[in-house]
C-alpha cells in the first residue's frame, strides 16, 4: 500500500513578525490532527521551541544557526527523524509537518532541501510557503534582502499586527508586497489570528511559479547566502527570580536607548512570586510581556532571554539583565 506524501508547510517572516504566534493558532485549530513541528532559531539559546503548544515528541527545535546555511544538514537529519520516530506506528503517523525558520532565513535553500533531498521527495511534498509580515515595521525593513525575498517566495503572505497600521497606509503596504510578489495571496491579522482552513490544506506550492523566479534552484550548486554580519545575537540562560519592578524599569529605559538597534529581544522568565513563566517579546520600540504556563514541579525555573540585534554591547546586556536578578 502507497501511503501518501505528508503535506509540508514552510512559515518565514523576519524577526519578530509572528510566525510562533502563527503556529500555535494553527495548532489549537487543528488538534484533532497530528503535525509535526520543527522550528529554528538564530541563536544559541532556544525560546520558540519552550513557546510551541506541540508535545515534546512531535517537536524538533535547531538552533544556534539557519536552516538555510550553517545548519541546513541540520534541517534534512531532523525531519528524517521525525519521520522514523513517527512512521512506525500508525497512530503515531504525521497528518502534516510545520516548519518555522529562523527570522533571519532565506527561503530558497530551505525549499531546494526538500526538492533536491531524493529521501524527502518520497516521503513529504510542499504544500504552501507562507510568509508572516509585521504591518508595523514592514516599510523600515524592506531595505534588507532577506525580508523582500521572504516575501517574494511566499504562497501566502499574512500581513499582521493589521490594528497597529491605519487602513490607507494598510493598503500601500499590501501594494508593496504586490511588486515584489505578484501572484500571492494577502491575508490581513492581528496578533496571527488566521483560520487554519485558510492556510492549511490548500496547496499553493507551484514549481513551475518559482522557477519563473529562481531559475537556479534546482541546480546542483547550493543555493548560496550570507547573513548581514553587523546582525549580532546574545542569549542568556540565568537561574533565580527576576524583581518585576527592577526588570521594567530596566527593559524599558533599555528599548528607549537602544530601541533602533534592538531589532528583537525575547524571553521566557521568572519573576518572583509567580507560579507561572512570563512570556516577553519585543521588537524595536514595541514590547509585550504575558503569562504562560504554570511552572512544572521540580522543573528547573530558568530564565532564558535572547537580543537580536546591531552593534550590541553584550557585556553591558548580560550585566543588566543579572542586576534585575533577587
Amino acid at each position: 500500500m502507497i501511503q501518501r506524501k505528508i503535506p509540508v508547510s514552510v512559515i518565514s517572516g523576519f524577526l519578530g513578525a509572528g510566525k510562533t504566534t502563527l503556529v500555535n493558532h494553527l495548532m489549537r485549530q487543528r488538534k484533532i490532527e497530528r503535525i509535526g513541528v520543527v522550528v529554528n532559531e538564530f541563536g544559541e539559546v532556544g525560546i520558540d521551541g519552550q513557546l510551541i503548544v506541540a508535545d515534546q515528541e512531535v517537536l524538533i527545535e535547531i538552533s544556534n544557526g539557519c536552516v538555510c546555511c550553517t545548519v541546513r544538514a541540520d534541517l534534512v537529519v531532523s525531519v528524517k527523524e521525525l519521520l522514523a520516530r513517527t512512521q512506525q506506528d500508525a497512530d503515531k503517523r504525521l497528518d502534516r509537518l510545520i516548519i518555522e525558520t529562523s527570522g533571519l532565513a532565506d527561503p530558497a535553500p530551505v525549499l531546494q532541501t526538500f526538492l533536491a533531498d531524493p529521501d524527502l521527495r518520497e516521503q513529504v511534498e510542499l504544500e504552501s510557503v507562507i510568509t508572516v509580515v509585521d504591518a508595523y515595521h514592514f516599510r523600515q525593513q524592506l531595505g534588507d534582502a532577506i525580508v523582500r525575498d521572504q516575501v517574494a517566495f511566499a504562497d501566502v503572505v499574512v500581513m499582521n499586527k493589521a490594528d497597529l497600521v491605519a487602513e490607507e497606509a494598510l493598503e500601500l503596504l499590501k501594494q508593496e508586497v504586490r511588486l515584489l510578489n505578484r501572484t500571492a495571496e494577502v491575508i490581513t491579522a492581528t496578533r496571527s489570528r488566521v483560520p487554519a482552513d485558510s492556510l492549511l490544506g490548500v496547496r499553493r506550492f507551484s514549481l513551475p511559479t518559482l522557477l519563473e523566479f529562481e531559475p537556479d534552484l534546482l541546480s546542483d550548486a547550493p543555493h548560496d547566502h550570507e547573513h548581514d554580519a553587523s546582525i549580532q545575537t546574545c542569549g542568556l540562560i540565568e537561574s533565580g527570580a527576576l524583581d518585576p519592578d527592577r526588570f521594567n524599569r530596566w527593559i524599558n529605559q533599555l528599548v528607549q536607548q537602544r530601541g533602533q538597534q534592538l531589532m528583537r529581544m525575547k524571553g521566557v522568565l521568572h519573576f518572583r512570586s509567580e507560579p507561572r513563566q512570563f512570556h516577553f517579546h519585543s521588537v524595536h520600540m514595541l514590547l509585550e510581556a504575558s503569562p504562560g504556563r504554570a511552572w512544572r514541579a521540580g522543573e528547573a525555573r530558568d530564565n532564558r532571554f535572547v537580543f537580536i540585534g546591531r552593534s550590541l554591547d553584550m557585556r553591558r546586556l548580560r550585566e543588566g539583565f543579572v542586576d534585575c536578578l533577587q
